[in-house]
């Protein structure tokens, strides 16, 4: 019974606060390729398609494993120039 109950606690994790703690630790500034290559196996990120606004570009994380977020925020990691400026979040 101990094993299916850590089995299912594990497999339901929600990773949003694991999400903000990444981009929040990610240095003002760290060019995109950088980010790239350090993006957690948690996160979808559409790397792709970015919404750009002048130098701004916003790029949209897709999936969040395990998210439950009763808001549906739109979370978005922000670059001016191609390097980090931020995570954004809206609804």
């Amino acid at each position: 019974m101990t094993i299916l109950t850590l089995t299912v606690l594990t497999a339901c994790k929600d990773y949003y606060n694991d999400t903000v703690k990444w981009t929040d630790n990610i240095k003002i500034g760290t060019d995109i390729q950088t980010v790239k290559n350090n993006q957690p196996d948690f996160l979808e990120i559409d790397w792709a398609k970015p919404d750009t606004i002048g130098i701004e570009s916003f790029y949209l994380i897709k999936k969040i494993k395990g998210n439950k977020d009763v808001l549906a925020m739109s979370n978005y990691l922000v670059f001016t120039n191609g390097k980090y400026q931020g995570r954004k979040a809206h609804k």
